[in-house]
């Protein structure tokens, strides 16, 4: 059993912990990254090669800034690394009649001055021949939208976070933590580990290794599946001919991204899930995941969709109740910084969540964003209540 002494501990390596790891070790901290499975893998809520990026943000204008600045960070990354993983193919936010994501995305985009264009579903049937939507949608197109592929945007990270001195330690599970007033105690199977300050970016495991807190997050499984499309359809499907998308309507709210790195374009249902533990959770996803809606949604939405899946796999949402983030320091220790109950929608953000949480944990002077602050759920029962 070892027995190590560092600055920072980062309990959780996934998107966030990594690039909490990658700000922290850039400002010159020595940082040391807990990991319990291999640094990239398909366990938690990065599972799924690719995540959607955007800026006309239907979830609202506050988190624009944000998208804005995560956008720079990847972009210099991808400059630095030179290693693509990046991909600006545009983005269609969709609503079927008596939905407003897609006027969400607009206010979003026309609020902070970013481009867009506003647009029908027989224009969008027009410009991009695999759509087959109905003519009373309505669409906002952000051009500058994409996708990231996640493995590389990861390792590009870890690669800057070792070059800066720091270090991840993968397949190594937390079994405990403790923190007081002279610092922060971390058990491992592998040892033991001492800091003076630490950040728990644990993803769906939070509620387990916060359990003292009751923050009301909910696990929930999420399959996503890739669907293909017949030989004479599937250029159309192509990162140079289809952009990433999110569609909203009575059936549910779906989002997809083109074929990219295997056959068959990645549909997934943003909506629903069934609540899950982490640690019991059905990885496999079965016909009974695919057939009641997005076998159906692609068929009717696609031109070319056989309904033939390609692949699947099932990753997880760590969700809140009002599906805002939760990113602030620890009640009971000030030298504690977490993160948690990203619902979905963060890993476009993970560079910028990177620096804030860095920001948090090292200067007490720091300012918690009112509306990821833990305070805000003080009128809710405590989850298990």
């Amino acid at each position: 059993m070892k027995l190590a002494r560092t600055d920072i501990i980062v309990i959780g390596g996934g998107a966030m912990g990594t690039a909490t790891g990658w700000a922290l070790a850039r400002q010159g901290h020595r940082v040391l990254v807990l990991e319990q499975f291999d640094h990239v893998h398909d366990k938690g809520s990065h599972g799924g090669q690719t995540r959607i990026f955007r800026h006309a943000y239907a979830e609202g204008p506050r988190y624009v800034p944000w998208t804005l600045e995560a956008d720079r960070l990847w972009t210099e990354l991808q400059e630095r690394t030179a290693r693509r993983f990046m991909y600006r193919v545009g983005c269609l936010d969709i609503s079927g009649p008596g939905f407003h994501r897609a006027r969400e995305a607009r206010a979003s985009a026309d609020a902070y001055g970013i481009g867009s264009e506003w647009l029908t579903g027989t224009e969008v049937n027009e410009r991009w021949p695999a759509w087959t939507l109905p003519e009373d949608r309505d669409v906002c197109f952000g051009p500058d939208a994409g996708f990231l592929d996640v493995p590389i945007a990861l390792r590009a990270l870890a690669r800057e976070l070792a070059d800066a001195g720091g270090e991840i330690c993968a397949n190594e599970p937390v079994r405990s933590w403790s923190a007081d007033g002279g610092g922060v105690t971390v058990e491992t199977a592998k040892g033991t580990y001492l800091a003076d300050r630490l950040v728990l970016t644990a993803g769906a495991w939070s509620g387990k290794i916060l359990n003292e807190l009751g923050i009301p997050l909910e696990v929930r499984r999420k399959p996503v599946v890739w669907f293909e499309i017949d030989r004479n359809h599937r250029k159309s499907v192509s990162p140079e001919q289809f952009p990433v998308f999110i569609s909203d309507d009575e059936t549910g709210e779906f989002y997809g991204i083109p074929e990219y790195g295997e056959p068959g374009i990645k549909v997934g249902m943003h909506s629903g899930g069934d609540v899950v533990d982490p640690d019991q959770i059905d990885r496999t996803a079965s016909e009974s995941d695919i057939a009641p809606d997005l076998r159906p949604f692609v068929k009717r939405s696609i031109r070319g969709a056989t309904g033939r899946t390609m692949n699947a796999v099932v990753c997880m949402y760590t969700m809140t109740p009002d599906t805002d983030f939760v990113i602030d320091r620890h009640p009971d220790h000030p030298n504690v910084a977490l993160a948690t109950g990203f619902s979905g929608h963060g890993f476009k953000f993970a560079p910028v969540v990177g620096e804030y949480l860095a920001t948090l944990v090292t200067d007490p002077t720091a300012r918690v964003r009112p509306d990821f602050s833990l305070s805000r759920f003080a009128e809710l029962p405590l989850a298990g209540d």
